[in-house]
């Protein structure tokens, strides 16, 4: 199978309720989406999920800068393997340092094709032995007020949820940890502060804690760069300290086991390259005695979800998976054909209620292409190669800042307002929830923080005015 064209898109889905910790909180999903089409008919799918303050990849690096790039290395590539496959990909990991979330895309849209093209799923890239189903891992976050937390739990555990992640890091820490405690008793608690501590802070913090509920493990309690803190921190609080941030390619690995920084990696496909990275890594992981635990991307849609399942069925020494099925729970919609379980195709009569979750070729997912296009912002940008077999890039558009503005207001903010151009005062078009909507997509899409003093007239007052002021702080 020879790759004939690659297609990049990027969707915007609504939450169907905001989640929030200490580094973020959203409303919506964001993914760019990779079509890769092969010369004998194969289509597989992946997902890539950009977050500036994880792997330093914002949408907009995604969609103008690696995602083409990638794209451009890959058109023409012939696979006639699994091991040419994951070869590719693994020079691609190797040249791309800790900027791994474009990669993800790529390598389950890749692997998606190839399992195609052999008739095979991609548990045979893995080796072909698949597990047992894992259990939800349930992420308890600050979108949970803490008087009504004691009652979140009970639902959880009437639900027979037993593996726990608290998020960490407000004042009223101990206060919440005692309302989980009430409901969940001795179980063990892996907390995760998303870096909300300084080492000094995390040590003492959690020593009051430790009074408070038994902890399990603490993930990534303070900033990704400081390896030596949550060496330090795991010595004097005698608590695992679960990496991720800090974790996300070999590299990071690497410097994590010789400095005994983290007892568990915390493995997300989406930001350590996909599914072939991310075996790489657990292998390095096994080999120095490293606990490995399985994470999802918050906002995630089924593409990527499905991946993690069949990921964490095939590769040994998981427990749990946090945040399973979250593309049904916390979307509004998924991009997924109708079905009540999307590890298997049952939308599609192709397969059998009989298939098991893993036999259907590739990633087996059925994308609703009707979907996308609804949540789609902005145009495809397709790359394919000329009758010719040169590669060239065909770009449906010129990615623009104020083409992207114009997009999104006239498609999210002010429906049916169509003659809306760059010149035209957003004054009275838009309104003050819809400017805060702005903001988020701004900061999402550009990977910059919007100073409450920057928005004003000057620079939200048009298309023109907000691209002028997105073009001198994007670039620092």
């Amino acid at each position: 199978m020879r790759i004939e064209a690659v297609h990049l898109q990027h969707v915007r889905i609504p939450l169907k309720r905001s989640f929030k910790h200490a580094l973020h909180e959203r409303a919506h999903a964001d993914a760019a989406l990779v079509t890769v089409v092969g010369d004998d008919g194969s289509r597989g799918w992946g997902e890539i999920q950009p977050r500036k303050y994880v792997t330093g990849e914002s949408m907009e690096d995604v969609l103008r800068t690696d995602g083409p790039a990638m794209a451009e290395a890959l058109l023409g590539q012939s696979f006639s393997s699994w091991s040419e496959a994951t070869g590719w990909l693994e020079a691609q990991a190797d040249a791309r340092g800790p900027r791994l979330a474009t990669l993800c895309g790529f390598d389950l849209a890749l692997l998606d094709a190839v399992g195609q093209s052999l008739g095979q799923p991609i548990s045979a890239a893995l080796g072909g032995e698949s597990g047992p189903e894992l259990p939800a891992g349930v992420i308890v976050g600050f979108e949970h007020s803490t008087p009504k937390l004691a009652r979140y739990c009970a639902t959880l555990r009437l639900s027979g949820k037993k593996h726990v992640k608290v998020k960490v890091g407000l004042d009223d820490d101990a206060e919440r940890l005692a309302a989980v405690v009430k409901v969940f008793k001795t179980l063990p608690l892996r907390l995760d502060a998303n870096a909300a501590w300084t080492a000094t802070e995390a040590i003492n913090r959690l020593k009051e804690l430790q009074s408070v509920a038994p902890i399990a493990s603490i993930e990534q309690p303070i900033e990704a760069a400081d390896v030596d803190g949550l060496h330090l921190i795991q010595r004097e609080t005698g608590i695992p300290v679960m990496a991720d941030e800090s974790l996300r390619s070999l590299a990071d690995a690497e410097l994590l086991i010789d400095r005994d920084a983290a007892a568990i990696f915390n493995v997300r496909l989406g930001k350590n390259g996909g599914v072939w990275a991310a075996h790489r890594l657990c292998a390095r992981a096994r080999a120095a005695g490293v606990e490995i635990h399985l994470g999802t991307m918050v906002g995630e849609t089924g593409v990527l979800s499905r991946a993690s399942e069949v990921f964490g069925r095939c590769e040994p020494g998981f427990v749990c998976l946090d945040g399973k099925g979250q593309n049904v729970f916390l979307l509004e919609v998924d991009i997924l054909g109708e079905s009540s379980d999307h590890r298997a195709r049952s939308d599609d009569p192709k397969v059998g209620p009989n298939d098991g979750p893993d036999s259907s070729p590739g990633l087996g997912v059925h994308v609703d292409e009707q979907r996308i296009e609804e949540h789609r912002v902005g145009d495809v940008l397709r790359f394919q190669i000329s009758p010719a077999f040169f590669r060239v890039s065909i770009r449906e558009r010129t990615m623009s800042t104020e083409q992207d503005l114009l997009t999104y207001i006239t498609k999210e903010l002010a429906p049916g307002k169509t003659d809306i151009d760059a010149e035209s005062s957003l004054q009275g078009v838009i309104d003050s929830t819809a400017v805060m909507e702005l903001v988020v997509w701004i900061e999402g899409q550009y990977g910059f923080d919007v100073e409450i003093d920057d928005i004003t007239p000057d620079n939200f007052g048009s298309a023109k005015t907000l691209t002028a002021y997105i073009e001198k702080n994007k670039n620092g």
